[in-house]
């Protein structure tokens, strides 16, 4: 085993599109000499990362959805570069720990370990469940395979929700498997100001890739309204598509409610969390049946966000959140019906002091990054000495 106190993270993606990823490199990096992030540059880096953390790009700079349009033969040519770079990384910093965060990147390591390595211990922890059409031969498909296969091999293995295992050939791991729930960070959160309480207008706020079947089209189908006297405007911020935006905005307008509706786009996860907290609610619905949304009670890191800045949160009443979010004082069911949105917009209006301190006390006391990976990445430190 490498005696090389570094560790070699892999990503076929950005590092700052999935923020668990950036607090894990918050805490490794208090722990180890020098952090390896092999990504592709897909997006522009804003994040101010610790001076032993090194960002290595590969292959050629450009947006997601330039690279999702591409031939098939050019995603693979990329997809070899990143192999190629995935290799010759391993070989020149002979890391200890090898940490794959989805499923290209762990197909890339399925072939690269066909050759000559220095020895390391493999940790695989899976942001999203791979969802393949069958019959349609892509990178994901052969991801999908080379996932399957690859699991006798890993040493550690880790999800965001318990309730993704069965999506996993679990049965053939042999090394240990941790549960990491997707949480926001201290380190990033702590110091965030308090909220205002809601005064002459109640701002809702989502944030994430911006689709349907977030409760979006409901609200605003009830524009304009006030609750309590307070005018209700809502926030969207995250990636949103040209015919979906036109979608919503054309909603607002038959709703006579275009000064009712924001749609600020991508903001850097940097920027996030004070405006975050310059709103008073935090959408956190998901209603719609995929394996994410059936499983996104302790995997979607909005949901958690949200209460680290003081916002109660609105989230869709079906029995798996009612399961990980009705014990919260600030965490309101709705099943997005006008008589139900005006109810629970109205509780949290009449309470929103309380509940405001009362996700913030959660958030620092339990509902933290720091609270449950520090301990794990202790046991995999110790176990790959």
């Amino acid at each position: 085993m490498s005696n090389n106190n570094s560790a070699l993270v892999a990503i076929y993606a950005h590092p700052e599109a999935y923020p668990p990823t950036l607090n894990a490199l918050g805490v490794m990096a208090d722990e180890l000499d020098e952090i390896s992030v092999l990504h592709r540059p897909i997006m522009e880096s804003n994040w101010p990362y610790p001076s032993n953390v090194r960002l290595v790009p590969s292959g050629p700079a450009m947006h997601v959805r330039e690279q999702e349009r591409l031939p098939l033969l050019q995603k693979i040519k990329l997809f070899g570069t990143y192999v190629r770079d995935f290799r010759r990384l391993i070989v020149a910093q002979r890391p200890k720990l090898v940490l794959i965060y989805d499923a290209l990147a762990l197909f890339a390591y399925s072939l690269v370990r066909k050759t000559p390595l220095p020895k390391h211990k493999v940790w695989y922890h899976n942001h999203d469940v791979l969802e393949v059409p069958e019959g349609r031969l892509s990178l994901n498909w052969f991801a999908s395979r080379a996932e399957k296969r690859i699991f006798s091999k890993l040493d550690f293995f880790s999800l965001p929700a318990n309730e993704r295992t069965k999506f996993f050939p679990m049965e053939r791991l042999k090394g240990r498997y941790f549960f990491l729930p997707n949480l926001p960070s201290v380190n990033n959160y702590a110091a965030v100001p308090d909220p205002g309480p809601p005064e002459d207008e109640m701002r809702l706020i989502y944030q994430g890739h911006v689709y349907a079947g977030h409760g979006f089209e409901e609200i605003v189908q009830l524009m304009p309204f006030e609750i309590n006297g307070k005018k209700v405007k809502l926030l969207l911020v995250g990636w949103i598509t040209d015919e979906y935006k036109a979608e919503i905005e054309r909603l607002a307008k038959e709703r006579g409610a275009e000064d009712c509706v924001e749609i600020r786009g991508v903001v850097p996860y940097n920027e996030l969390a004070k405006l975050t907290a310059s709103c008073h609610v935090g959408l956190a619905v998901f209603n719609f049946d995929n394996i994410m949304a059936s499983t996104a009670g302790t995997a979607s890191n909005k949901i958690y966000e949200y209460p680290a800045c003081g916002l109660p949160i609105l989230y869709f009443d079906n029995p798996h959140f009612r399961q990980h979010l009705a014990a919260f004082p600030w965490a309101f069911a709705t099943d997005l019906t006008p008589g139900s949105l005006r109810k629970v917009l109205s509780e949290i209006a009449d309470n929103w002091q309380e509940t405001s301190s009362a996700a913030r006390e959660d958030f620092r006391r339990r509902l933290n990054f720091e609270a449950t990976f520090q301990s794990t990445f202790q046991q995999i430190l110790l176990a790959s000495q």
